[in-house]
């Protein structure tokens, strides 16, 4: 895969791709993804209200977010060798009875173990459709402008389905009730994850150049071990970030709305993502890594102050705006060092580097803020530390590369 640092000139022929794809496959592929992003806090909140325990809510999350991980590795694997189609249609239909399950077990006296079964299989089945959606636009983009352009679109849909998608759950629990987050999120599984399956399925092995078999598995792993672990710092950013925030909503008394407090970290991560398309190009991939990383950390010391919603809202907004070139960055230079025919793989594990990042770091953080909500920060702390670290190590393999080359 190749793809180029995204310029002004190629930010503007965004209006460009809905005569590409078509608008009803946009459509669906933006919407499709909201599950991923509302599923894991949307459990949470869900679990934390039912159970009283926001110790039990972080394991039942904890393990969703790790399946969630395995199963995006397992997906990517077969459909670069097979084609998307086979994963999406066989688990989308799993995944929705999952969901479906969860919310009847809430009106029930559910032991936790239950809950526990079913967030795994939940994780396992949640269809990773950003990164299959970025594979697509190999085919159907025409030159390499149009080609960066799509991945800059990818990656900002993502960040805005991480400001809506926990907002929406923060919304939705309060106004309404916490379950119907969870139903929005399995009819979306129905109504736009299957039908992305059916609308287009690209080749197996589809990158830029075709290439005539995958590669292994560790081999494209160490192509992008940098931004791996970039991706799992940041992972786990988002998982202490999001616990301490929930916990923090539950010590203010408003746990219902604590998705919608936290959706102010991916606005701001949101806003600086559409932005980095005009940063200038001496500012190199791996330094927005790890300078996001850096800024990131001092952010997440800022929300230990936080004695109020408003405060914690506001800190989390600031603490954002670090994140949305760092993220863009890791997704553009894993598209760049992949492997030929390790396309889908390469940017399936990034996401399983996420959330495997968010499982752990929601695991640890869940106990430590049982006794005080604003240690949590901590931890987040320590992840935006490991995310400035994969940057270092990007720019290491970068640098080796050039010399070989």
């Amino acid at each position: 895969m190749d793809s180029k640092t995204i310029s002004p000139s190629s930010h503007i022929s965004y209006k460009d791709l809905p005569a590409l794809i078509g608008w009803f496959n946009l459509s669906i592929a933006f919407i499709g993804r909201f599950p991923f992003a509302m599923n894991i806090i949307g459990v949470l909140t869900l679990i934390t209200i039912v159970t009283n325990s926001i110790s039990t809510a972080a394991i039942a999350s904890a393990i969703q977010a790790a399946s969630t991980g395995i199963g995006n590795i397992v997906q990517g694997r077969i459909a670069d060798r097979h084609g998307q189609k086979i994963p999406l249609l066989i688990l989308s239909p799993i995944n929705f009875c999952a969901i479906i399950s969860i919310i009847i077990c809430s009106y029930l006296s559910t032991p936790s173990v239950v809950f526990f079964a079913l967030c795994a299989i939940l994780g396992f089945t949640t269809a990773p459709l950003g990164a299959f959606a970025r594979v697509r636009w190999y085919s159907l983009t025409h030159n390499n402008t149009q080609l960066s352009t799509a991945l800059s679109y990818e990656t900002t849909a993502d960040e805005l389905t991480f400001v809506f998608g926990p907002a929406l759950v923060g919304i939705l629990a309060s106004l309404v009730s916490p379950v119907l987050p969870l139903i929005v999120t399995a009819l979306i599984v129905i109504t736009c994850v299957i039908p992305f399956a059916l609308a287009f399925n690209p080749s197996p092995h589809l990158t830029s150049a075709k290439s005539v078999s995958s590669p292994g598995f560790v081999i494209i792993c160490q192509k992008v071990c940098g931004t791996l672990l970039a991706m799992l710092g940041l992972g786990m950013f988002f998982g202490a970030m999001q616990t301490s925030t929930t916990a923090l909503a539950l010590a203010f008394q408003i746990p219902k709305s604590a998705g919608l407090i936290y959706a102010h970290l991916g606005l701001g991560a949101a806003i600086t993502a559409l932005a980095a398309v005009y940063l200038p190009k001496r500012l190199s991939l791996t330094a927005r890594i790890s300078g996001g990383g850096v800024l990131a950390s001092l952010g997440a010391l800022s929300c230990i102050l936080s004695d109020n919603p408003w405060v914690l809202a506001g800190c989390l907004l600031g603490t954002g705006l670090a994140i949305g070139p760092a993220s863009v960055a890791i997704f553009e230079l894993t598209g760049r060092r992949a492997p030929q025919g390790g396309g889908t793989t390469a940017i399936t594990a990034l996401g399983a580097m996420n959330v495997l990042g968010v499982s752990g770091s929601v695991l640890i953080t869940g106990q430590i803020v049982a006794k005080v909500a604003q240690n949590g920060f901590y931890i987040a702390f320590t992840a935006a530390l490991i995310l400035a670290v994969g940057g270092l190590i990007s720019a290491i393999q970068e640098r080796s590369t050039h010399s070989e080359n």
